[in-house]
């Protein structure tokens, strides 16, 4: 019934989808200037070649696992929040992402110049310069501002900024995580104080 074809597309998706996952794997024990392709092909149980045939460089396979971590770190965590109450569902969702980049290497190169130059390009390109919190959060945002409970001046991209800070100040390691909660609670006042 499957024709030659069919077959081989259905062993490459297979064998895209194992290196991908072996690719995590080398990424996230290493991050992404200590990973090599040689580690990643062995992880993979592939020749080093057969890695090109699916990502020109060890910069689009990154590009690849980045995306694919952050889509399932951001369902995890829009899961395990509870929205019902929107000040301490912004600040579960902000200090949940602070950790989940402190303590992902792939999350974290986001921050870095290389890749993260790349990676900030990429979903520029392919989403435009609509908040990088993600579609799902972007919508929970706009509803708190329609209900009245977010201040009406607040921007997405204002929300996007105090993201950013937070966790490029968390990732510097500077500040204590009880003076991290401070400033994300006295933000979070400012935010919903109408």
């Amino acid at each position: 019934l499957f024709n030659d074809y069919v077959w081989v597309r259905v062993i490459r998706m297979a064998t895209e989808s194992e290196l991908l996952q072996a690719a995590r794997t080398v990424f996230a024990l290493h991050g992404y200037k200590a990973a090599s392709m040689l580690e990643i092909s062995q992880e993979a149980g592939m020749a080093v070649g057969g890695v090109y045939t699916f990502y020109r460089s060890k910069l689009a396979l990154f590009q690849a696992v980045y995306f694919l971590e952050n889509a399932d770190s951001k369902r995890k965590i829009a899961a395990m929040v509870d929205w019902s109450q929107p000040k301490e569902a912004l600040s579960a969702y902000v200090q949940a992402n602070v950790a989940a980049i402190r303590d992902n290497k792939i999350l974290a190169e986001w921050y870095s110049k290389s890749p993260g130059d790349a990676l900030r390009k990429q979903y520029m390109d392919q989403h435009g310069s609509g908040c990088v919190l993600g579609e799902f959060f972007t919508e929970k945002i706009a509803a708190w501002r329609e209900s009245g409970e977010l201040r009406p001046e607040i921007t997405d991209h204002m929300i996007e900024e105090l993201f950013l800070l937070f966790t490029i100040v968390d990732a510097s390691g500077d500040i204590s995580q009880d003076t991290m909660q401070l400033c994300i609670d006295a933000t979070l006042e400012k935010l919903f104080d109408v």
